[in-house]
Protein backbone atom coordinates (compact mmCIF):
# COMPACT_ATOMS: atom_id res chain seq x y z
CA UNK A 1 0.00 0.00 0.00
CA UNK A 2 3.04 2.52 0.64
CA UNK A 3 4.38 1.51 -2.90
CA UNK A 4 0.86 2.53 -4.55
CA UNK A 5 0.68 5.70 -2.54
CA UNK A 6 4.08 6.26 -3.64
CA UNK A 7 3.65 5.53 -6.89
CA UNK A 8 0.15 7.57 -7.53
CA UNK A 9 0.71 10.54 -5.36
CA UNK A 10 0.31 13.20 -8.60
CA UNK A 11 -3.03 11.72 -8.60
CA UNK A 12 -3.53 11.75 -4.74
CA UNK A 13 -2.51 15.41 -5.11
CA UNK A 14 -5.54 16.35 -7.72
CA UNK A 15 -7.96 15.06 -5.24
CA UNK A 16 -10.91 17.67 -4.07
CA UNK A 17 -10.10 17.89 -0.78
CA UNK A 18 -12.75 19.12 1.87
CA UNK A 19 -10.58 19.48 4.46
CA UNK A 20 -11.01 21.70 7.96
CA UNK A 21 -8.57 21.41 10.52
CA UNK A 22 -11.14 22.17 13.34
CA UNK A 23 -13.48 18.94 11.91
CA UNK A 24 -10.80 17.14 11.92
CA UNK A 25 -9.98 18.46 14.86
CA UNK A 26 -13.47 17.27 16.10
CA UNK A 27 -13.12 13.97 14.57
CA UNK A 28 -10.15 13.18 16.60
CA UNK A 29 -12.05 13.98 20.13
CA UNK A 30 -14.85 11.79 19.01
CA UNK A 31 -12.34 9.06 18.02
CA UNK A 32 -10.72 9.45 21.59
CA UNK A 33 -14.55 9.01 23.22
CA UNK A 34 -14.95 6.23 21.37
CA UNK A 35 -12.16 4.11 22.99
CA UNK A 36 -12.57 5.26 26.43
CA UNK A 37 -16.32 3.72 25.52
CA UNK A 38 -14.09 0.39 24.19
CA UNK A 39 -12.54 0.37 27.52
CA UNK A 40 -15.59 0.70 29.51
CA UNK A 41 -16.71 -1.99 27.73
CA UNK A 42 -14.39 -4.15 29.54
CA UNK A 43 -15.41 -3.04 33.02
CA UNK A 44 -18.88 -3.86 32.30
CA UNK A 45 -17.57 -7.58 31.60
CA UNK A 46 -15.65 -7.91 34.65
CA UNK A 47 -19.10 -6.21 36.76
CA UNK A 48 -20.59 -8.95 34.86
CA UNK A 49 -18.14 -11.30 36.69
CA UNK A 50 -18.92 -9.93 40.14
CA UNK A 51 -15.95 -8.20 40.44
CA UNK A 52 -16.26 -4.16 40.68
CA UNK A 53 -13.09 -2.45 40.13
CA UNK A 54 -13.05 1.25 40.20
CA UNK A 55 -14.10 2.34 36.44
CA UNK A 56 -10.85 4.67 35.83
CA UNK A 57 -8.66 1.95 37.07
CA UNK A 58 -10.15 -0.77 34.44
CA UNK A 59 -10.15 1.95 31.88
CA UNK A 60 -6.75 3.02 32.55
CA UNK A 61 -5.93 -0.85 32.34
CA UNK A 62 -7.26 -1.35 29.12
CA UNK A 63 -5.93 1.78 27.66
CA UNK A 64 -2.32 0.57 28.71
CA UNK A 65 -2.70 -2.99 27.33
CA UNK A 66 -3.68 -2.30 24.09
CA UNK A 67 -1.08 -0.61 23.25
CA UNK A 68 0.88 -3.97 23.53
CA UNK A 69 -1.04 -5.34 20.40
CA UNK A 70 1.31 -3.60 17.91
CA UNK A 71 4.26 -6.30 19.77
CA UNK A 72 4.61 -9.07 17.65
CA UNK A 73 2.83 -12.24 19.07
CA UNK A 74 -0.37 -11.47 18.98
CA UNK A 75 -0.87 -12.12 23.79
CA UNK A 76 0.98 -9.32 24.83
CA UNK A 77 -1.78 -7.18 25.38
CA UNK A 78 -4.11 -9.96 27.13
CA UNK A 79 -0.74 -11.18 29.20
CA UNK A 80 0.19 -7.77 30.06
CA UNK A 81 -4.20 -6.45 30.97
CA UNK A 82 -4.10 -10.04 32.74
CA UNK A 83 -0.86 -8.87 34.82
CA UNK A 84 -2.25 -5.44 35.48
CA UNK A 85 -5.62 -6.47 36.66
CA UNK A 86 -3.45 -9.01 38.89
CA UNK A 87 -2.31 -6.36 40.88
CA UNK A 88 -5.66 -4.86 41.73
CA UNK A 89 -6.96 -7.76 43.06
CA UNK A 90 -8.77 -9.41 40.30
CA UNK A 91 -7.07 -13.57 39.65
CA UNK A 92 -5.92 -14.42 36.63
CA UNK A 93 -9.50 -16.63 35.98
CA UNK A 94 -11.86 -13.91 35.78
CA UNK A 95 -9.11 -11.72 33.95
CA UNK A 96 -8.89 -15.09 31.31
CA UNK A 97 -12.55 -15.29 31.24
CA UNK A 98 -13.46 -11.51 30.51
CA UNK A 99 -10.66 -10.84 28.12
CA UNK A 100 -12.24 -14.23 26.33
CA UNK A 101 -15.88 -12.62 26.37
CA UNK A 102 -14.46 -9.18 25.53
CA UNK A 103 -12.57 -11.12 22.43
CA UNK A 104 -15.81 -13.28 21.24
CA UNK A 105 -18.15 -9.78 21.68
CA UNK A 106 -15.96 -7.50 19.79
CA UNK A 107 -15.11 -9.82 16.97
CA UNK A 108 -19.17 -10.98 16.24
CA UNK A 109 -20.57 -7.19 17.00
CA UNK A 110 -18.09 -5.86 14.58
CA UNK A 111 -19.04 -8.70 11.94
CA UNK A 112 -22.63 -8.32 12.60
CA UNK A 113 -22.38 -4.24 12.01
CA UNK A 114 -20.14 -5.09 8.98
CA UNK A 115 -22.57 -6.93 6.79
CA UNK A 116 -24.27 -3.72 5.08
CA UNK A 117 -20.93 -3.08 3.60
CA UNK A 118 -20.03 -7.19 3.00
CA UNK A 119 -23.96 -7.63 1.17
CA UNK A 120 -22.22 -5.09 -1.48
CA UNK A 121 -19.04 -6.71 -2.46
CA UNK A 122 -18.82 -8.33 -5.76
CA UNK A 123 -17.76 -12.11 -6.35
CA UNK A 124 -18.04 -12.83 -2.71
CA UNK A 125 -16.43 -16.29 -2.06
CA UNK A 126 -18.33 -16.18 1.84
CA UNK A 127 -22.11 -15.89 1.54
CA UNK A 128 -24.64 -14.44 3.85
CA UNK A 129 -25.44 -17.87 5.77
CA UNK A 130 -21.79 -18.12 6.38
CA UNK A 131 -21.55 -15.11 8.59
CA UNK A 132 -24.74 -15.93 9.95
CA UNK A 133 -23.59 -19.55 11.26
CA UNK A 134 -20.03 -17.82 12.29
CA UNK A 135 -22.33 -15.21 14.39
CA UNK A 136 -23.95 -18.06 16.11
CA UNK A 137 -20.75 -20.41 16.77
CA UNK A 138 -19.45 -16.49 18.07
CA UNK A 139 -22.84 -16.26 20.53
CA UNK A 140 -22.23 -19.97 21.58
CA UNK A 141 -19.11 -19.38 22.51
CA UNK A 142 -20.49 -17.05 25.13
CA UNK A 143 -22.66 -18.94 26.79
CA UNK A 144 -23.06 -19.49 30.04
CA UNK A 145 -22.78 -23.56 29.78
CA UNK A 146 -20.28 -23.19 27.60
CA UNK A 147 -18.28 -21.25 30.06
CA UNK A 148 -18.69 -23.62 32.89
CA UNK A 149 -16.58 -26.21 30.46
CA UNK A 150 -13.64 -24.33 31.81
CA UNK A 151 -13.71 -26.06 35.42
CA UNK A 152 -12.51 -29.47 33.64
CA UNK A 153 -9.53 -28.05 32.55
CA UNK A 154 -7.15 -30.29 35.00
CA UNK A 155 -5.34 -28.97 38.10
CA UNK A 156 -5.40 -25.63 39.62
CA UNK A 157 -6.47 -24.00 36.34
CA UNK A 158 -10.05 -25.64 36.34
CA UNK A 159 -9.97 -25.35 40.17
CA UNK A 160 -9.30 -21.61 39.85
CA UNK A 161 -12.33 -21.56 36.91
CA UNK A 162 -14.95 -23.18 39.15
CA UNK A 163 -14.79 -20.01 41.19
CA UNK A 164 -15.44 -17.58 38.64
CA UNK A 165 -18.74 -16.26 38.88
CA UNK A 166 -20.75 -16.68 35.53
CA UNK A 167 -22.62 -13.49 34.30
CA UNK A 168 -26.59 -14.45 32.86
CA UNK A 169 -27.26 -14.84 29.27
CA UNK A 170 -29.19 -12.07 29.05
CA UNK A 171 -26.34 -9.72 31.10
CA UNK A 172 -23.89 -11.32 28.49
CA UNK A 173 -26.48 -9.97 25.42
CA UNK A 174 -26.76 -6.72 27.20
CA UNK A 175 -22.89 -5.96 27.05
CA UNK A 176 -23.49 -7.44 23.60
CA UNK A 177 -25.58 -4.84 22.70
CA UNK A 178 -23.31 -2.17 24.27
CA UNK A 179 -20.69 -3.44 21.84
CA UNK A 180 -22.92 -2.63 18.84
CA UNK A 181 -24.14 0.99 19.85
CA UNK A 182 -20.23 1.13 20.23
CA UNK A 183 -19.66 -0.04 16.43
CA UNK A 184 -22.20 2.63 15.31
CA UNK A 185 -20.96 4.75 16.79
CA UNK A 186 -17.74 3.93 15.48
CA UNK A 187 -19.45 3.93 11.85
CA UNK A 188 -20.79 7.40 12.36
CA UNK A 189 -17.19 8.75 13.22
CA UNK A 190 -15.94 6.98 10.21
CA UNK A 191 -18.16 8.34 8.02
CA UNK A 192 -17.22 11.92 9.35
CA UNK A 193 -13.84 11.57 8.71
CA UNK A 194 -14.06 10.22 5.25
CA UNK A 195 -16.07 12.89 3.97
CA UNK A 196 -13.25 15.28 5.21
CA UNK A 197 -11.08 13.97 2.83
CA UNK A 198 -13.44 13.15 -0.20
CA UNK A 199 -17.38 14.02 -0.87
CA UNK A 200 -19.60 11.52 -0.01
CA UNK A 201 -23.05 10.94 -0.74
CA UNK A 202 -25.67 10.11 1.66
CA UNK A 203 -26.59 6.76 -0.02
CA UNK A 204 -23.47 5.63 0.42
CA UNK A 205 -23.52 6.58 4.59
CA UNK A 206 -24.03 3.29 5.36
CA UNK A 207 -21.49 0.76 3.55
CA UNK A 208 -18.92 3.13 4.33
CA UNK A 209 -19.71 3.45 8.39
CA UNK A 210 -19.98 -0.26 8.62
CA UNK A 211 -17.06 -0.84 6.26
CA UNK A 212 -14.45 0.28 9.70
CA UNK A 213 -16.07 -2.18 11.51
CA UNK A 214 -15.57 -5.30 8.94
CA UNK A 215 -11.97 -3.98 8.65
CA UNK A 216 -11.65 -4.53 12.18
CA UNK A 217 -13.11 -7.79 12.47
CA UNK A 218 -10.46 -9.21 10.08
CA UNK A 219 -8.10 -7.70 12.25
CA UNK A 220 -9.25 -9.91 15.17
CA UNK A 221 -9.16 -13.12 12.74
CA UNK A 222 -5.75 -12.83 12.13
CA UNK A 223 -4.17 -12.25 15.44
CA UNK A 224 -0.07 -12.54 14.14
CA UNK A 225 -0.23 -9.76 12.60
CA UNK A 226 0.68 -6.47 14.96
CA UNK A 227 -2.65 -4.62 15.63
CA UNK A 228 -3.99 -5.91 12.60
CA UNK A 229 -0.96 -3.27 10.94
CA UNK A 230 -1.14 -3.89 6.48
CA UNK A 231 -4.26 -6.04 6.59
CA UNK A 232 -6.96 -3.66 8.33
CA UNK A 233 -6.09 -1.09 5.73
CA UNK A 234 -6.37 -3.63 2.69
CA UNK A 235 -9.55 -5.03 3.83
CA UNK A 236 -10.76 -1.42 4.30
CA UNK A 237 -9.18 -0.81 0.71
CA UNK A 238 -11.12 -3.00 -1.25
CA UNK A 239 -14.32 -2.49 0.65
CA UNK A 240 -14.40 1.42 -0.47
CA UNK A 241 -13.22 0.84 -3.71
CA UNK A 242 -16.95 0.31 -5.13
CA UNK A 243 -17.91 3.31 -3.26
CA UNK A 244 -15.26 5.91 -4.21
CA UNK A 245 -12.66 6.32 -6.55
CA UNK A 246 -9.58 4.08 -5.91
CA UNK A 247 -6.95 6.82 -5.25
CA UNK A 248 -9.03 8.20 -2.41
CA UNK A 249 -10.02 4.70 -1.12
CA UNK A 250 -6.20 4.53 -0.96
CA UNK A 251 -5.50 7.06 1.09
CA UNK A 252 -8.42 6.94 3.54
CA UNK A 253 -7.65 3.63 3.91
CA UNK A 254 -3.48 4.39 5.19
CA UNK A 255 -4.73 7.70 6.85
CA UNK A 256 -7.06 5.78 8.90
CA UNK A 257 -4.49 4.16 10.65
CA UNK A 258 -2.92 7.14 11.39
CA UNK A 259 -5.81 8.81 12.54
CA UNK A 260 -7.16 5.65 14.63
CA UNK A 261 -3.88 5.67 16.31
CA UNK A 262 -3.83 9.45 17.03
CA UNK A 263 -7.43 8.93 18.95
CA UNK A 264 -5.92 5.98 21.03
CA UNK A 265 -2.87 8.01 21.93
CA UNK A 266 -5.44 10.69 22.92
CA UNK A 267 -7.45 8.33 24.89
CA UNK A 268 -4.14 6.85 26.70
CA UNK A 269 -2.96 10.65 27.45
CA UNK A 270 -6.56 11.70 29.02
CA UNK A 271 -6.92 8.66 31.22
CA UNK A 272 -3.04 8.91 32.22
CA UNK A 273 -3.38 12.24 33.02
CA UNK A 274 -7.37 11.52 34.85
CA UNK A 275 -5.22 8.68 36.91
CA UNK A 276 -2.68 10.23 38.15
CA UNK A 277 -4.78 13.34 38.86
CA UNK A 278 -7.44 11.74 41.06
CA UNK A 279 -4.15 10.14 42.85
CA UNK A 280 -2.32 13.50 43.83
CA UNK A 281 -6.04 14.71 44.79
CA UNK A 282 -6.88 11.54 47.18
CA UNK A 283 -3.14 11.85 48.31
CA UNK A 284 -3.70 15.45 49.46
CA UNK A 285 -7.19 15.05 51.16
CA UNK A 286 -5.30 11.99 53.10
CA UNK A 287 -2.67 14.72 54.51
CA UNK A 288 -5.45 17.06 55.45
Amino acid sequence: MGRLLYYQWTQIEEIDFSFSPWMMLLSHISLTLLFIIDALGWHLILRSLNHKPLTLDSIRIWMLSSLARYVPGGVWSYASRAEMARRIDIGFAVSGVSLYLETLMLAMSSLVIGIPSWIFIDDQNIQLWHIALFCLLLGLGMHPNVLKLLRYLPGKIGIAFSKVELPSIWYIFSIFLFYIVFWCLFGICFVFFVSLLCPVSKDLWLPIASSISLSFFVGFVIIFIPGGVGIRESVLYFILVPYIQEISALLIAISSRIWIMTGEFGAVCLIEFTYRLSRKLKLTWSRK
